[in-house]
């Protein structure tokens, strides 16, 4: 596996899977968009930063590869 899927997927089991709201920030924590899950963030947050089906990407309102954190906050 290439070494920045495997950090991916690593850094996305430490989040909650809880229902909430997240921020993803960038490099300069500076939030590049808020979200909210109604079925687990770890859930929400993956599809953001792995699938081209995610809106917020297709839609290129942010680049994957701009998100250097995400901040959980579960219900």
């Amino acid at each position: 596996m290439q070494s920045h899927l495997k950090y991916r997927k690593q850094a996305l089991s430490k989040l909650t899977n809880e229902i909430g709201c997240y921020i993803l920030a960038d490099l300069d924590n500076t939030p590049v968009y808020v979200g909210k899950s109604i079925d687990g963030i770890r859930k929400r947050v993956g599809r953001h930063l792995t699938s081209a089906r995610s809106d917020i990407i297709a839609n290129r309102q942010i680049d994957v590869w701009e998100i250097a954190f995400v901040w959980a906050y579960p219900l």
